[in-house]
């Protein structure tokens, strides 16, 4: 008894290692910037693991005790196994039809058919990871853009819209929505837009919604406005606007001197704002720009 007690802690202690061996992968090969915070989800996702490695434990030694004739079927351990396998057998069954749905929407080379016939698929679990994919694969058909943009979910919305193959109906359907960063910075990047889409997005920067929240008027600047001005459809005046913002971000910086049609006073405006005086990595990496386009430098 002593050493199945020892063998159950151990199959516990196997559970959470192995959900925080996961958390941790996925954690340092994510390139979201906020994907350090899904550490705190060990303890959320390790307990139950932990348990589900007790159980499994727990599960062997009573169809052990079964073929050995020392427990019945009417027993509970024998019962409790018999549930938890089924379960068990349930849950694996679910995460085969989600991952070989998502191995076929992450393929770069599935025809737009097999991309329709996963859309159409039922799965029970991790719809959202494949929905994500399906809103960013090269060869999506205009039609399933067209659903996923009438998404709930603002990850997918995103995706959708900076998709090449979205018919620009379904892109001012996504501008007529709510102007949030994790809506539309795919759509501030899509070479498709209008002009009218362009000048609605620049105007929300400085909208009430954003104007009262700095933390979340810095994230527009820098994930929507950026990729407006690493777009190449963006008019030479929008840009103008765009770079002449107040308060630029680090990364609405760089897009900006990094944008071919950055002008020499432009980049030296933004040599002298906050940002690029507080870092001097920026500082240097628009010096380095300056110097590029043959700009003068003034000390």
């Amino acid at each position: 008894m002593q050493n199945r007690t020892t063998i159950l802690k151990a199959g516990a202690y196997a559970g959470f290692a192995g959900a925080t061996v996961f958390i941790v992968q996925a954690v340092f090969t994510s390139v979201s910037s906020t994907a350090a915070i899904g550490l705190i989800m060990i303890p959320f996702y390790g307990f139950p693991a932990a348990g589900a490695g007790w159980a499994l434990v727990y599960s062997a030694f009573a169809l052990l005790d079964l073929r050995s004739g020392k427990a019945s079927w009417n027993s509970r351990n024998v019962q409790f196994a018999a549930i938890f396998l089924t379960a068990l057998l349930l849950a694996g069954l679910v995460f085969f039809v989600q991952q070989h749905a998502l191995a076929v929407a992450k393929n770069p080379g599935s025809a737009p058919q097999a991309l329709e016939a996963v859309n159409q698929r039922w799965i029970p679990w991790g719809r959202r990871e494949v929905e994500i994919a399906l809103a960013q694969h090269p060869s999506t058909p205009p039609a399933m853009l067209e659903r996923l943009a009438m998404s709930g979910d603002d990850a997918v919305v995103q995706r959708a819209g900076a998709n090449a193959n979205m018919p620009l109906a379904a892109l001012e359907g996504i501008a007529a929505g709510p102007l949030t960063y994790e809506r539309v910075a795919g759509l501030a990047g899509n070479q498709k837009i209008s002009r009218a889409i362009m000048e609605k997005l620049i105007a929300a920067a400085m909208n009430d919604s954003h104007a009262a929240d700095p933390v979340r008027q810095g994230l527009y600047k820098t994930y929507v406005l950026s990729a407006l001005a690493a777009n190449a459809a963006l008019p030479q005046d929008l840009f103008d606007r765009v770079a002449a913002g107040d308060s630029p971000t680090h990364f609405l910086i760089l897009a900006v001197i990094n944008a071919p049609r950055a002008s020499c006073l432009q980049m030296s405006g933004l040599l002298a704002s906050t940002p690029a005086l507080e870092n001097a990595s920026l500082y240097n990496t628009i010096l380095s720009k300056m110097t590029g386009k043959d700009c003068i430098v003034e000390n």
